[in-house]
């Protein structure tokens, strides 16, 4: 059964040296909803997807749980815009993900070949690593994530190194996952038509402040902030 929470953002800053890259006062993000992080270059996305995951440490605030469970009850997968890969077979780089589940072999082994299929990768199952373009790595990063039950799934430009038939193939799976684990997804993505096709609710930050939010297709239509209507400038929908 899906777990019913929120994650609360309130008073988050991120500094480098005397530069404040992220200020965000209040931010609610619910589980099972999709959210598209949206914004320019150097707006801010990565920082705060790496704010979230825990492998960045804030300077100040703080990032909560508000729901029926406690924070470290809360499973929260995070894959980075240049996805790694280790020189086992694509194979084992999946099954690496959940080497400590508990499951048997038999249905470990069930589970890695659907996320690998989900992502159009089955066929390369046995290849090495080493071997894979940028756009393959990144759909076995995605396989990491997919063959796990995650609350939280934070990507950061999951599908910048696909062509338009792979990037259609990995929305398609993230839809079907979010559906089926009733995760909180944050994607963050440089494309607004990507924003549309994927998310119920947009997030748009500019030099680190979320400047809209709320309904995705409200927000790509009708940004109300003058930071959102330049960037959206920029972009036909």
């Amino acid at each position: 059964m899906a777990k019913q929470f929120s994650v609360h953002i309130d008073g988050m800053k991120k500094r480098y040296g005397s530069r404040t890259v992220l200020s965000i006062d209040s931010l609610m993000l619910d589980a099972g909803v999709t959210y598209a992080l949206i914004g320019s270059n150097g707006s801010g996305k990565t920082t705060l997807l790496r704010a979230l995951a825990g492998t960045s440490k804030i300077n100040e605030g703080r990032v909560g749980v508000v729901g029926p469970v406690e924070r470290n009850d809360v499973r929260v997968g995070y894959m980075p815009q240049k996805a790694y890969v280790f020189g086992y077979t694509v194979e084992k780089n999946v099954e690496m993900a959940i080497a400590s589940s508990g499951l048997s072999r038999q249905e470990s082994h069930k589970r890695v070949q659907s996320a690998l299929a989900a992502v159009g990768m089955e066929e390369l199952a046995l290849a090495r690593g080493t071997t894979l373009s940028g756009g393959e790595a990144q759909r076995v990063a995605l396989a990491r994530i997919l063959v796990s039950d995650l609350d939280v799934v934070l990507l950061d430009e999951p599908t910048a190194s696909m062509d338009i038939a792979g990037t259609l193939k990995v929305e398609a799976a993230l839809a079907e996952y979010r559906t089926r684990t009733g995760c909180l997804m944050l994607v963050a993505t440089h494309a607004p038509a990507q924003a549309k096709r994927i998310a119920d609710q947009a997030v748009m930050l500019h030099e680190g402040r979320v400047v809209e939010q709320g309904p995705v297709s409200d927000v790509l239509a009708h940004p109300t902030s003058e930071e959102g209507r330049s960037f959206l400038s920029y972009w036909q929908l």
